[in-house]
């Protein structure tokens, strides 16, 4: 089954958590968890809560826990979280604060 991508524009404050199917991507301000297939936070993109996904990609800012089998932390991103995932790829000039641990199935440790 193939979903539309769910999107938070830029300007726009969420303060519920969102349980999606499919893709979402943050370019505005979600103050709560995040449950989706994959997710990508814009460079203007602010999440605080809980992140649960297959794939996660960071350009903006993310605050919380992070769960996901790929977690990619992009140059423009600013992280202040523990992280969990199969798959971790730091790029240069990235910020990150907090813990990352390596698990096998990091999704089950919800």
């Amino acid at each position: 089954m193939s979903y539309r991508v769910f999107s938070i524009p830029p300007k726009v404050r969420i303060r519920e958590n969102i349980d999606f199917p499919g893709p979402v991507v943050i370019d505005g301000t979600v103050l709560g968890d995040i449950s989706c297939m994959s997710l990508v936070v814009g460079e203007r993109g602010i999440v605080d809560g809980t992140i649960k996904a297959d794939r996660v990609t960071i350009l903006g800012e993310v605050s919380g826990e992070i769960f996901a089998t790929h977690i990619t932390l992009k140059p423009s991103s600013a992280v202040a979280a523990n992280i969990f995932h199969k798959h971790l790829s730091v790029e240069d000039g990235c910020l990150f604060e907090g813990n990352s641990r390596r698990h096998t199935a990091p999704l089950e440790l919800t």
